[in-house]
């Protein structure tokens, strides 16, 4: 097989240097002056030292790339860790707070959200769902309780954090009481999110 390969490359440059058209290149390239054959040959060594920096350009360039991305893909990992030591933070703080709340008055959690959404610059149409339990007297009737359930997608970790951080250190007793984070695989730099806001005010 190497053979025929050989054989037919053999062939293939036999019949171009023996062609029409590179005899009239020739006989042109020997009609030039001695001075426009140097232009000529300068002229074509700059164009292949140009040729070769591009390769090497956009291979470098290429290779910049991939290790951004998995710079970012470290970097949200890394981040991802973090929101699940703060819901794991949250889960007892909801507990202290249960005890803690005084004077404090019923709002709905979907103009909290709404108004924390917009201050973390968050695209409307990225909310795919906003559901809100009706209120309900829980312990006795000594306090009020609603729940909000919420989705994005395709929003990015520092969008999430500045909404989780917003609905928390609100003046409304709110709390994250669930968090579901997944990595979008079609762009490592957003992220689709689930989460649940409980609040828990006295009557």
């Amino acid at each position: 097989m190497f053979d025929k390969i050989k054989y037919r490359f053999q062939e293939w440059w036999y019949n171009f240097t023996e062609s029409v058209f590179l005899e009239k290149l020739r006989s042109r390239y020997d009609a030039l002056s001695p001075r426009d054959k140097k232009l000529l040959k300068n002229g074509l060594v700059a164009l292949a030292v140009f040729i070769l920096v591009w390769t090497m350009m956009s291979m470098l360039s290429g290779i910049s790339e991939k290790e951004l991305k998995i710079e970012e893909a470290r970097s949200t990992i890394t981040e991802l860790d973090v929101l699940n030591d703060f819901v794991e933070a949250n889960k007892l703080e909801l507990q202290k707070r249960r005890s803690e709340t005084s004077g404090s008055k019923y709002v709905s959690l979907t103009d909290l959200i709404e108004k924390q959404q917009v201050a973390a610059l968050i695209n409307p149409e990225t909310r795919i769902d906003l559901k809100e339990t009706p209120k309900k007297d829980v312990e006795k009737g000594k306090f009020v309780e609603n729940i909000a359930t919420v989705k994005y997608e395709k929003i990015t970790i520092r969008q999430l954090v500045k909404l989780l951080s917003g609905i928390e250190k609100n003046e409304v007793f709110a709390v994250i009481s669930s968090l579901k984070i997944k990595r979008r695989v079609d762009d490592i730099r957003y992220i689709d999110v689930e989460f649940e806001v409980l609040a828990r005010t006295p009557k």
